[in-house]
Order: C-alpha cells, then structure tokens, then sequence
C-alpha cells in the first residue's frame, strides 16, 4: 500500500504560504498600532514636560516678584557693604556667609535651568534682564572672596556668573536694537 504523499506536501506548502502572508499582515499591523501608541505617548510626554517647565517658570517668577525676595536682595547688599569693609572678618561660616549662598544659589539655580533649556533663556531675561544683571554685580565681591579664600569654592556661582554674561550682551544687543528703531522712526 503505497500514499502519495507529493499532493499532500504541496498542500501543506500552500497553507504555510499563506501562515507566513498572515503573519506578515500581522507584524505590519502591530507595527503599526505601536508607531501610533508610541506617538500618542510621546505627545503625552511632551505635555507633561511644558507643563513641568511652565511651572518651574511660573516658581521663579513667584519667587523673583515676592516680598520676601525684595527683602533678601538688600540683606544681601548690606551683607557684602559690612563684611567688604573689614575684609570679610568674621564672615567665613557665619548667619550672614549662610544667607548670602542661599541667596546667590537661587540664582545659580535658575541660571543652570536655562543653561540645561528647562527655562527658555531668552524669556528669563526678557522678564528679568537688569535684575540679573545689577543682582550679579551687587554680589560679585561676596564671589570673589568666596572664590580666593577657599580653593574647593573656586567653582561658586558659575551658572549665575554665565547668566549674567549672557543677559548683559542680550540686553546690550536689546538697546542697539532699539536705538535703531526709534532712529527710523
């Protein structure tokens, strides 16, 4: 008793054929549903980050227009006024040395946000130009002593240093422009 076997490999070829065409059909339509779940995720975190970026905006300028913060910069200048009098005596480590890092790491901090584009750059300076600025020179003899007394310090204060650098040409490049406008009209 002898089976052909030959019509029954051809059968079995034609519905593995058409297995393999499904499946194909399938790994594209998956492709698919996942480029559309991936899209809709990363629209969700794009979201989530402006959203998150709105709001640190939002705390800087809070933080910038409150009361207390008015108080802190001119605790500052009167800080640095007192100890650059006496070459810094009595500074290292005191209530006052406290308070003016305090002061100057808020700005750092916003200054490395911008750096690092969780703050735009240039909106910061828009809303706070001269602020950043006329702060950074008030401040700037509390950093040159924090810098030359203490060696492991030399690095205090660099991103508030480089957003003020930044404002001061921002700013600069601001009133030639203007100047120009206001010479055309």
């Amino acid at each position: 008793m002898s089976v052909d076997l030959s019509g029954l490999a051809q059968g079995l070829n034609a519905v593995s054929s058409l297995a393999v065409i499904a499946g194909v059909g399938f790994v594209v339509f998956q492709l698919r549903q996942n480029k559309k779940l991936i899209e809709v995720s990363n629209k969700q975190v794009e979201a989530n980050l402006l959203q998150a970026k709105s709001d640190i905006a939002l705390g800087i300028v809070e933080r910038f227009t409150d009361d207390s913060f008015t108080t802190k910069r001119k605790t500052m200048r009167d800080i640095i006024k007192k100890y650059s009098a006496n070459k810094w005596e009595g500074f290292e480590e005191s209530g006052d040395d406290f308070e003016l890092r305090a002061f100057g790491s808020y700005y750092d901090f916003v200054a490395y946000f911008a750096k690092q584009g969780i703050v735009d750059l240039r909106s910061l300076q828009d809303v706070l130009g001269h602020r950043i600025v006329i702060d950074w020179d008030a401040f700037s003899p509390a950093v040159e002593h924090y810098r030359q007394k203490t060696f492991k310090r030399h690095y205090i204060f660099l991103n508030w240093e480089w957003l003020a650098e930044q404002t001061r040409n921002y700013l600069a490049l601001k009133e030639k422009e203007l100047s120009i406008q206001s010479s055309r009209s």
